[in-house]
């Protein structure tokens, strides 16, 4: 059977399918860096000496999540103040094995491989045929509380996400040997 979309239009037209046509996301009861700065500034700069510039308080925000997202691509344990937490790298061994007489497939679907098999073999669609990455391990990025709560009074000033660009870092260190981590 011959296709008349492009595979671009497909892949679009498959990523579509469970999410629709419209994606509205609201995000409530988080804070950025500026309602950070506002809160700051609001309640008497919490004896911090000095009130900051609006310029000052990015500054420090940007080179604090540098330093911290260097110790993540290194793969180091990020240990945070006052019980807070901690951020380390985990890995998990993955595979193929049988659980109860079934296949049991944990590797991690490789979607642009996926999407280029269903565009080519239409009994592949149909049948959901999945492409795998066949890595050892996967590593994780986890964060971590142990013990009591954390001891201080603003507890919605702090999230970590990895961007791609530190994705890529520590994935080109893991693969370069640099790092080995703690299992899950």
């Amino acid at each position: 059977m011959e296709r008349t979309e492009t595979f671009e239009e497909f892949r679009r037209r498959e990523l579509n399918k469970n999410v629709g046509s419209k994606r509205d996301f609201k995000i409530k009861g988080s804070w950025g860096v500026y309602d950070s700065y506002k809160h700051i500034r609001k309640n008497g700069w919490y004896n911090i000496g000095r009130p900051l510039k609006e310029g000052e308080f990015y500054a420090i925000i940007r080179g604090i999540n540098n330093l911290l997202a260097e110790e993540v691509a290194l793969g180091n344990t990020i240990t945070f103040p006052a019980n807070m937490g901690r951020l380390e790298l985990r890995k998990s061994k993955r595979g193929v094995g049988l659980v109860d007489g079934k296949l049991k497939i944990t590797y991690p679907i490789d979607w642009a491989e996926t999407f280029k098999l269903w565009y080519n073999d239409e009994e592949a669609h149909q049948n959901k045929n999945l492409m795998y990455f066949e890595n050892e391990y996967v590593y994780h990025v986890k964060y971590l509380v142990t013990g009591p709560r954390a001891r201080y009074v603003n507890k919605c000033f702090y999230q970590f996400a990895l961007n791609s660009f530190l994705k890529k870092h520590l994935s080109d260190n893991i693969i370069a040997g640099k790092i080995d981590t703690l299992w899950n």
